[in-house]
């Protein structure tokens, strides 16, 4: 979830832009009224000196979110592995069981689910739109747990492959995004 009073520095997660830092809160002219806006800086420097000026208002909407904790990215492989939130929140308090459906809302866990479904669904490389959304979700979810985990993509991509399960069983077109995964940005 993204918190409600972001700082300069703070770093946001994009499934396709990958990791970026808050470098200013700037107030901005749209539609002649004064808005606040984020302007995000990629970390990975690039010769394009690319920048995004998101208005607050709009953070949500554009993709941009709060990096996951350490515990809500091992979470996510439990539930990969499991295939259910429900046996994750089994071992745990009650009242904490609650975070858990809030914790399904956030993107990455959207980026899990897509990529879990997409494991077990037996389509077409032809479905092009369904290739694009998995290899978003893929390299998505493996950039972001990267960062999470302090660990290589490629040795994420590896995490993700085993929580899912057997090779056999995981849609070919799953294993192939997750290999292009684990390509840097």
């Amino acid at each position: 979830m993204i918190q409600e009073k972001m700082v300069e520095g703070d770093l946001l997660y994009h499934a396709v832009h990958g990791l970026c830092r808050l470098d200013k809160i700037i107030k901005q002219s749209q539609s002649g009224k004064e808005v606040l806006s984020y302007s995000l800086v990629p970390k990975m420097a690039s010769e394009m000196k690319i920048r995004f000026v998101i208005a607050v208002a709009g953070l949500k909407a554009s993709g941009f979110h709060a990096l996951v904790s350490l515990k809500e990215a091992n979470k996510i492989l439990v539930y990969l592995k499991a295939g259910k939130i429900a046996a994750i929140s089994s071992d745990v308090d009650p009242k904490e069981a609650v975070s858990y459906s809030f914790a399904a809302q956030s993107q990455a866990w959207d980026l899990a689910q897509a990529l879990l479904s997409f494991s077990r669904e037996n389509f077409e490389a032809q479905d092009q739109k369904k290739r694009q959304r998995l290899d978003r979700s893929a390299k998505g979810l493996v950039g972001e747990l990267a960062f999470v985990f302090k660990i290589p993509l490629k040795e994420t991509a590896a995490r993700i492959q085993k929580s899912l399960g057997s090779a056999s069983k995981i849609n070919p077109l799953v294993l192939v995004a997750l290999a292009h995964s684990s390509e840097d940005y």
